[in-house]
This record gives C-alpha cells, sequence and structure tokens, in this order.
C-alpha cells in the first residue's frame, strides 16, 4: 500500500507542477505579446498626436478630418474620455483659432497614455500583486 500511495502521490505532484509550468508559460507569452502592442499602439497615438498638432496649427480641416478618423479607430469607442479627444479634434477642426484648444488635446492624450502605461504595469504583475486596476483619471 505504500508504494501505492507514493505512486499516487508523485503522479499529483507532478500533475500540479505541469499546470504550474504550462499557466506560468502561457501568462509570460500573453504578457509579452499584449505589451508589445500595446506599445506599438501607444506609438501610433503619439504619431498620430503629432500630426494633429500640425494640421490644426496649420489650419488643414481635411487633415484633420482624416486624423479624426484614425484616432476614431484606435480609440476605445465606448470610453467618454476618448469621445471627449475625438470632440476636441473636431473642435480643433471647427474654430478659428485653435491654439488655445492644442493643450486641453495633448493634455488629454497625455493621460489617455499615462493609464495606458499604468495598465501595462498592472497587467504584468503576479496574480497576487495585481489587487486594483488602475482607473483612467479623467483630463479637467
Amino acid at each position: 500500500m505504500a508504494i501505492q500511495d507514493l505512486l499516487t502521490s508523485t503522479v499529483i505532484a507532478a500533475l500540479v507542477a505541469g499546470f504550474v509550468a504550462f499557466r506560468s508559460s502561457e501568462r509570460k507569452l500573453q504578457i509579452e505579446n499584449v505589451t508589445q502592442e500595446r506599445a506599438k499602439w501607444r506609438e501610433k497615438i503619439r504619431a498620430n498626436a503629432l500630426l494633429v498638432h500640425l494640421a490644426a496649427v496649420s489650419h488643414q480641416p481635411a487633415k484633420l478630418d482624416e486624423l479624426h478618423l484614425i484616432f476614431q479607430l484606435l480609440l476605445n469607442p465606448f470610453d467618454e474620455e476618448d469621445k471627449l479627444i475625438l470632440q476636441t479634434i473636431k473642435d480643433l477642426r471647427n474654430v478659428g483659432n485653435p491654439k488655445p484648444r492644442l493643450p486641453e488635446f495633448s493634455g488629454r492624450i497625455a493621460f489617455l497614455l499615462k493609464h495606458d502605461w499604468e495598465r501595462a504595469k498592472h497587467e504584468a504583475k503576479p496574480w497576487f500583486l495585481a489587487l486594483r486596476a488602475p482607473k483612467r483619471k479623467a483630463y479637467t
């Protein structure tokens, strides 16, 4: 009976170790892939934000329309702060002097990027340290 107990406990230990190893490697791959894609997304946001700034300063409404569409495809259509970024781009197109609105646009983009960075750091933490997901702060 002692050999059966030993074999049973060995099999259970091997199954648990295999499951832990599988879960660990799966999580590592997920974190690496998601982190890389998020880094690319943040870079697209930065590059397009610069283009919005340049188009607004040089009074190019057609370019602002194009950039509005790009941001519409990159941002979350259900998030209120993201909707306000899109509204700010529309406002930059429709006002005579967009320069007073540019700090609002860059501020909203900065808040978006900071939130995404905090989210990426949170997701990379081990599950037992990741207590609360970071909440996005509203631009005021």
